[in-house]
C-alpha cells in the first residue's frame, strides 16, 4: 500500500488528524494495532470520567453531545470516537501493528516505509499519534519475583470491585493513582495503604460548581508562577492543610511540575475525603518485598493481598523511531506538532500534557499538522 499520509494510533489525536487533513483534501490511512478506535480508553476501569469538562474534551464536529453530561464516562467517550470516526469516513486499519519507521531507502522518492506485522508500507508523511500512556511501567523491586504477591498495573484493572473486600497497597499518588483510590474506597476494599514518594500537585475538580479546568484556561497568560501559586490557594481552600493527614505540600506547583518532570496535576473525586476519613492511609515508598510482606523505606511492613502499581507509562517509541533521533532521554518525542525539524515528514501529536486538559489540544495540533503536509 501507498498512502499520502499514515497515522499510526486510532485515538482522539490520530482521528483528529485524518478529519484535519481529509478537510484540505489530503488522503489518510489510519494503522490501529487493536481492534477498534479508542484502545487506551477501552482497558481502562469501568468508573472512570475525564478530567475535562465536555465542551473541551471533543475534536471539531461532531461535538460530544450534551446527553454526556459535564464530566464524560469511559463508555460515553468511546461512543463518541466511534461516531466521530464513522461520520468522517476514517479509513481505518484494525489489528495493523506497526513495527518500525524508516526513510525510504531510495535517493529520488521521498517518503518514509513503516513496518508493520503483516508487511511494509509507503507515505510521503507519517503521523506517529499512539499517546503517552502505551506502556504501562513499573518499578523493579527487590524481591517481588520471589515473594508470591499478586502485582498489578492500574492499566489493567477494569473493574474497581473487583478488588472489594481485598487489602490493597496503591502505590503512586499521581493523577492515575488519586482517581483509583478514591473509587477503591467505594467498592468497599478492606484496607487501602497508598505508597507516596513524591507528593502530589491534588485540586478538586470543580469549587462551587465552576470547573477549575476553566479557570485555569482563562488564567492561561498569567505567569507561570503566579499560576502555581493560585493552584495552590485553591488546594488549601478546598483541601486545608493535609500535612496532618501525612500528605505534605508539594515543593513545585502542578505548572512547574509538569514542566520539570511532565507530570500532570491529580484531579480528586473522592480520595481527599477518604483520606481525611481514614478510609485509606498513607505510607512511605517501598524500599523491598519480603515474602508475604512489602517492607517501605521506613522499615513498616504491610501485608497486601493486591499490588496496585500507578506507577506511570511510557511511550513504547524507541522501537518504531528511536533510531531517527527524534525522541529525547525520556523517550518522548522532540518534535512539536508543526514543527518543520528534520526528520521532514514524520510528525508527532498527543505527546504534550498540559495541566489545563490534553484533549482540547488534539484539534488544534492536527491543524497545526494538515496545515504543514499540505504546503
Amino acid at each position: 500500500m501507498s498512502a499520502e499520509v499514515i497515522i499510526v494510533g486510532a485515538g482522539s489525536a490520530g482521528l483528529a488528524v485524518a478529519a484535519a487533513l481529509k478537510r484540505r483534501g489530503i488522503s489518510s490511512t489510519v494503522l490501529e494495532r487493536g481492534p477498534a478506535v479508542a484502545m487506551s480508553w477501552r482497558s481502562r476501569h469501568d468508573r472512570l470520567r475525564l478530567n475535562t469538562v465536555r465542551q473541551t474534551s471533543g475534536l471539531r464536529a461532531p461535538r460530544i453531545p450534551r446527553t454526556a453530561g459535564r464530566w464524560v464516562a469511559r463508555d460515553a467517550y468511546v461512543s463518541y470516537l466511534e461516531r466521530f470516526a464513522t461520520h468522517h469516513k476514517t479509513d481505518i486499519r484494525f489489528s495493523c501493528d506497526v513495527i518500525r519507521v524508516d526513510p525510504e531507502a531510495s535517493t529520488t522518492t521521498r517518503g518514509w516505509r513503516v513496518t508493520t506485522a503483516s508487511g511494509v508500507e509507503s507515505a510521503r508523511h507519517v503521523v506517529i499519534a499512539t499517546g503517552l500512556d502505551r506502556i504501562p511501567w513499573e518499578p523493579d523491586w527487590s524481591g517481588r519475583s520471589e515473594s508470591g504477591l499478586c502485582v498489578q498495573h492500574v492499566a489493567e484493572l477494569t473493574r474497581a470491585a473487583d478488588l472489594s473486600a481485598l487489602r490493597v497497597l496503591l502505590v503512586g499518588a499521581g493523577n492515575s493513582g488519586v482517581d483509583i483510590a478514591g473509587h477503591l474506597v467505594d467498592v468497599g476494599v478492606a484496607d487501602l495503604w497508598v505508597s507516596v514518594r513524591t507528593p502530589p500537585n491534588v485540586l478538586p475538580d470543580e469549587i462551587h460548581h465552576v470547573p477549575l479546568q476553566l479557570v485555569a484556561l482563562a488564567g492561561g497568560r498569567l505567569p507561570e508562577r503566579t499560576r502555581d501559586w493560585l493552584a495552590q490557594l485553591f488546594n488549601r481552600y478546598a483541601f486545608g492543610d493535609l500535612a496532618r493527614y501525612g500528605l505534605r505540600q508539594p515543593t513545585d506547583g502542578p505548572y512547574r511540575h509538569l514542566r520539570t518532570t511532565g507530570v500532570t496535576v491529580a484531579i480528586d473525586r473522592g480520595f481527599i475525603a477518604a483520606l481525611k476519613s481514614g478510609r485509606l492511609r498513607i505510607v512511605a515508598e517501598i524500599d523491598h518485598f519480603d515474602g508475604p510482606e512489602v517492607v517501605l523505606r521506613d522499615g513498616v511492613r504491610v501485608r497486601p493481598d493486591v499490588v496496585l502499581a500507578a506507577t506511570g507509562y511510557r511511550t513504547g517509541l524507541e522501537p518504531v523511531v528511536g533510531h531517527l533521533d527524534a525522541l529525547d532521554d525520556n523517550g518522548r518525542p522532540r518534535i512539536a506538532p508543526g514543527d518543520t525539524s528534520s526528520p521532514p515528514g514524520l510528525h508527532f501529536i498527543g505527546f504534550w500534557p498540559a495541566v489545563d486538559g490534553n484533549l482540547r489540544l488534539h484539534a488544534s495540533e492536527a491543524g497545526r499538522i494538515a496545515r504543514l503536509i499540505a504546503r
